[in-house]
């Protein structure tokens, strides 16, 4: 089955619209755009189109690239004391002088859409999180839909990052999976995904994921994102791999208009929590 992440999104979108309507304050979602990332400077655009067409007030903050970890902190402090922002986020990767860690550490978890603070991650690696990280929603709207159980499955996550990975392992596993996480120093990745019954990569590297990788009937989540040539592609081997499969989402198109509506759909819940 090819998953529509364009369709899902728009359901989840109309929800998260009926809420805004409720709120007596227009939600403002605060974004950080450092340096000029094709693919970063993309997926805000798309955030922003997602948010302005269900009533919430997207503000887009452009730092260049030879920014500073302390002037860029200093920044999102500001954003975030602000009463007018309703959340904040910062648009990864940052240049790889700059402490992202640390930048990250100024959103307060009351503001944090992503869940990329230390607080918010604490809270969510100990099942305490207001709400989930994007990503980790995503799969699970995904999951949910197709009524794919994870109690006693086999799942392997390729890549273990703040934004992928990382929440997308530690949740796999509290839901009752056995998770092998797949780097880039792991030997005969074949061993783990052959056994595998879903597959989620969060790599970003064009197709290295092969269809003699996969299982007959695996479902396959494909969080890749590489520019190439102006061509978006996924970690996954598509034409070949979705033979195989029982589920697979396509790039672009697939998880990440999913992930965009989770961000927003977020951004209402922490407002709702708030008041």
């Amino acid at each position: 089955m090819l998953i529509d992440g364009k369709t899902i999104a728009e359901e989840i979108l109309a929800e998260v619209a009926a809420e805004v309507k409720k709120l007596t304050k227009q939600p403002r979602l605060a974004a950080v755009l450092v340096g000029d990332h094709v693919g970063s400077r993309k997926f805000l655009e798309l955030k922003k189109q997602a948010a302005e067409k269900i009533g919430i007030d997207f503000r887009l903050y452009k730092f260049p690239a030879d920014i500073t970890t302390q002037k860029l902190r200093k920044e999102i402090v500001g954003m975030a004391k602000a009463g007018v922002n309703h959340g904040v986020l910062v648009e990864l990767p940052l240049p790889p002088h700059i402490n992202s860690q640390y930048v990250l550490n100024a959103i307060p978890p009351e503001k944090d859409v992503d869940v990329l603070s230390e607080k918010s991650q604490g809270a969510f690696f100990v099942n305490r999180g207001e709400i989930l990280p994007p990503a980790v929603e995503a799969v699970k709207i995904i999951l949910a839909q197709n009524n794919i159980g994870l109690r006693g499955k086999n799942c392997a996550v390729f890549g273990y990052g703040l934004l992928v990975g990382k929440p997308i392992s530690h949740w796999l596993a509290s839901q009752g999976a056995t998770v092998s996480v797949i780097n880039e120093f792991t030997l005969n990745a074949n061993r783990y995904t052959l056994n595998a019954d879903i597959v989620i990569s969060g790599v970003g590297k064009q197709n290295i994921i092969k269809d003699d990788m996969i299982k007959d009937g695996a479902a396959i989540i494909d969080f890749g994102y590489e520019n190439l040539e102006g061509r978006i592609t996924g970690d996954v081997d598509f034409e070949e791999v979705s033979k195989k499969t029982s589920l697979i989402t396509p790039v672009p198109g697939g998880v990440g208009p999913i992930v965009i509506a989770a961000v927003l759909s977020n951004l209402v819940d922490l407002i709702k929590k708030a008041n």
